[in-house]
């Protein structure tokens, strides 16, 4: 039985019962120096595949009174803590001035959308990550999309900020860091890493969380403001 992705937004969303509301229309913000917010949500492009998945961090942070801002601009504004849904950056520029601020003591939340690319757009964007992050991307495993995934519901085991199992959305990148932890594994294989980076830490998400915010998943949403309040 084959899930679409978009098939698998509906269903979470039917059973959305958290009550998310609140989430204001984006709009991209001009970029100044730094910003009040302790929290930046970079609305991706629209080359990315998995765009919905900014309009749930959105909610989850709204729903956690976590303040923050939305931008669309380039490069990014400095915040505490910035957040890139959905992203399949492949500019090594734009993801070298993402290094700068995490070097100038940002922590970074990277959740990848590159598992939905062609095999040579994620070449380049492989290559791209590793030279800018010193992480390595392996191919990306596709879970629902054999008969009994249903029945398998595969979940992915987070270890930091908090020891949580959430269920992954439907494709996942496995990725090591040159040096760094692993703080994710979906059946034995490493799907996030976190990563010191000068003055701040960089984390890498190869299952992305975006979706399950929209159904008010209660771990997805712990998972994240553990992010937030962490140090």
């Amino acid at each position: 039985m084959h899930i679409s992705r978009r098939g698998f937004l509906g269903c979470a969303a039917s059973a959305s019962a958290a009550g998310l509301a609140g989430v204001a229309g984006f709009g991209g913000l001009a970029a100044i120096p730094r910003l009040q917010s302790e929290c930046l949500l970079a609305i991706p492009g629209p080359a990315s595949p998995l765009s919905e998945s900014a309009t749930g961090y959105a909610a989850a942070l709204s729903a956690s009174r976590i303040s923050f801002q939305r931008t669309s601009s380039q490069p990014i504004a400095f915040a505490p803590t910035i957040i890139f849904p959905a992203a399949v950056t492949t500019d090594a520029t734009s993801l070298g001035k993402v290094r700068e601020q995490i070097e100038d003591g940002a922590r970074v939340l990277y959740e990848s959308a590159a598992s939905y690319l062609g095999p040579q757009d994620f070449g380049f964007h492989k290559r791209i990550i590793r030279s800018v992050f010193g992480l390595s991307l392996h191919d990306p495993v596709h879970l629902w999309d054999s008969a009994d995934s249903l029945r398998k519901s595969p979940y992915v085991d987070y270890h930091w900020p908090v020891v949580t199992k959430i269920r992954d959305f439907s494709r996942a990148i496995p990725v090591t860091p040159a040096d760094g932890e692993t703080v994710a594994w979906l059946q034995g294989l490493p799907v996030a890493a976190k990563r010191r980076i000068g003055k701040g830490t960089l984390v890498y998400l190869g299952s992305p969380l975006g979706p399950h915010f929209l159904s008010g998943d209660r771990e997805a949403i712990r998972w994240l403001r553990a992010f937030c309040a962490a140090s």
